[in-house]
C-alpha cells in the first residue's frame, strides 16, 4: 500500500468484483485473492484480514476460511481473544442485516458493548477502530473483510455505498462457489466477450428473451471492465449486475487455446419453506427479511425497479401481512405462524407474522423510546406516532434517531427485527 495513507478508499471496486467471481481454487485461495484486491483500498497501516461463515455466523473460530495480509502483530495476537469474548453479540447484531460496512464506531456507535470490548482488548496495541464489511448471501453464508486502524474510521456515504455494493457481489459469488462445490448448479450458457452465444442449456436455448438478457449483460460487464469506466466505481458497479434477471451469475472462463468466455450459472437464492411464492418473489423475500431496500434488491438480483416493487406488493398479500416492516421478522421462525389455506384444487401454505416487541433490544431503551419503537414495529408513521403521543413529528424523529443509535441500526425494518429477537 502507498506509504503514509491512512484513509479507507473504494477505488478498486471492479478489481475486487473480478476476483470474487473467479471459481478456481479452494475457498481459502479464493478469499485470499479477494482480500489481496481489497487491501490497497482498506489497509491503513495495520494490515487486513478476512473470513467466511456458515449460517450467517461471523465467528472467526468457526470460520471455514481465514486469511490475513501483513496484520499488525499485536492485533493478530489478540484477535482470537476478541472473537472469543464477543462472538454472540456480533452475531445477534449482524445476522439481521444483509450488508453492514464502515468504521466500527461509525457502524455500532460509541456506547456499543462490542466497541467497548474491542477497545479494551486492543488497548495495548494502540488500535482504536477499524473498517469492517459483513455481507450475507441470503442462504446462510457470509463473508467479513476487516482492516484495523489506529485512528477513527469514518467513511463518507459515497464510499460506504460503494463498499455495500461490493459486499453484495462478493456474497453472491460465495453462494455460487458453494453451489458448484455441492453440485447444486450447472452452466446454462457460454458467451464470448462480443456477446455471441456458443453453448446453452436446453432451457436457455429455447428461451429467446433469456439469451437476449444474457447478451446485454455481457456487453455491460465488458463495458464495466474497460479502463475508462472501471476508474469510476459507481458507474462500473451499476453496469456489472450481481445477478442477471435474478437468475444467473456471469463468470470469466478460459477454454483451450487461451480463448476467454463468459459463463452463466444459475445462482438464484433458494428458500426452503413452501409459501405460494414465485421464484422471483422467494428471492426477494430472502433479502427483505434481512432489511434490504428495494434498491439493494434491484442491484443484488439484477431486477428492474418495477419488478421488485411488484414482487414486494405480492409478497405482502400472499404472506398476509399489511406492513413491510413485518417482513423484517420473517427470518426468525419463532415469530412465524403457519397457516394452510384451502384453494379450489389444492392447499397452499402461507405465513402470518406475530411481531410483539421483546428481547434485549427492548431493555436497552427508555420507556418513551420503547413506546416509539413499538409503534414503529406496528408500521406507524412518525406523523401518526406524534398524534398518538401528542408531540411534534420532529420530536418523534429525534427519539427514533436515539433508538437507532442505541441499537446500532439504521432503518425501520432493522428496528422491527431488533425488537422481535
Amino acid at each position: 500500500m502507498p506509504s503514509g495513507r491512512k484513509d479507507v478508499r473504494a477505488l478498486g471496486a471492479i478489481d475486487i468484483v473480478e476476483a470474487a467471481y473467479r471459481l478456481d481454487g479452494t475457498e481459502t485461495e479464493w478469499l485470499d485473492g479477494v482480500l489481496g484486491r481489497a487491501r490497497p483500498d482498506l489497509d491503513t497501516g495495520c494490515g487486513v484480514y478476512a473470513f467466511t461463515g456458515n449460517e450467517s455466523v461471523p465467528n472467526l473460530a468457526a470460520s471455514p476460511a481465514f486469511v490475513q495480509h501483513e496484520l499488525d502483530h499485536g492485533f493478530a495476537e489478540r484477535l482470537a481473544e476478541l472473537n472469543r469474548d464477543a462472538p454472540r453479540a456480533v452475531y445477534d447484531l449482524l445476522r439481521t442485516r444483509l450488508v453492514t460496512c464502515g468504521g466500527l464506531e461509525q457502524t455500532l456507535g460509541p456506547s456499543s458493548p462490542i466497541v467497548r470490548s474491542f477497545r479494551s482488548v486492543m488497548k495495548a496495541t494502540g488500535i482504536r477502530d477499524g473498517f469492517s464489511l459483513f455481507a450475507q448471501d441470503a442462504e446462510g453464508g457470509s463473508i467479513t473483510l476487516s482492516a484495523p486502524s489506529r485512528k477513527f474510521v469514518n467513511l463518507a456515504p459515497r464510499v460506504r455505498g460503494i463498499w455495500r455494493r461490493i459486499g453484495l457481489h462478493v456474497a453472491s459469488a460465495l453462494r455460487l462457489r458453494r453451489k458448484l462445490a455441492a453440485q447444486a448448479t450447472v452452466r446454462d450458457a457460454l458467451l464470448d466477450p462480443s456477446g455471441k452465444v456458443h453453448d446453452t442449456s436446453k432451457s436457455v436455448a429455447h428461451d429467446r428473451s433469456a439469451r437476449a438478457v444474457l447478451v446485454r449483460a455481457v456487453a455491460a460487464m465488458e463495458q464495466a471492465r474497460s479502463s475508462t469506466v472501471r476508474s469510476s466505481p459507481e458507474r462500473a458497479l451499476a453496469l456489472w449486475q450481481g445477478l442477471v434477471a435474478g437468475e444467473w451469475s456471469l463468470v470469466e472462463q478460459w477454454e483451450s487455446g487461451g480463448r476467454r468466455y463468459l459463463a452463466a450459472y444459475r445462482n438464484r437464492p433458494e428458500i426452503r419453506d413452501p409459501r405460494a411464492l414465485t421464484p422471483t418473489e422467494c428471492s426477494t423475500l430472502k433479502y427483505l427479511a434481512l432489511g434490504a431496500t428495494n434498491r439493494d434488491i434491484e442491484f443484488a438480483l439484477g431486477l428492474p425497479a418495477g419488478t421488485v416493487s411488484s414482487s414486494v406488493t405480492k409478497i405482502l398479500k400472499k404472506l398476509q401481512v399489511k406492513r413491510r416492516v413485518d417482513l423484517a421478522v420473517l427470518a426468525d421462525p419463532s415469530r412465524m405462524e403457519r397457516l394452510d389455506v384451502g384453494g379450489a384444487d389444492r392447499e397452499v401454505g402461507v405465513l402470518a407474522v406475530n411481531a410483539r416487541p421483546r428481547g434485549e433490544a427492548a431493555g436497552a431503551l427508555s420507556s418513551v423510546e420503547l413506546e416509539v419503537a413499538t409503534y414503529v414495529t406496528r408500521g406507524w408513521s412518525n406523523q401518526r406516532i406524534a398524534l398518538e403521543r401528542q408531540v411534534s413529528p420532529r420530536t418523534i424523529a429525534n427519539q427514533l434517531r436515539t433508538v437507532y443509535e442505541k441499537l446500532g441500526i439504521t432503518s425501520r425494518s432493522q428496528l422491527a427485527r431488533a425488537m422481535t429477537q
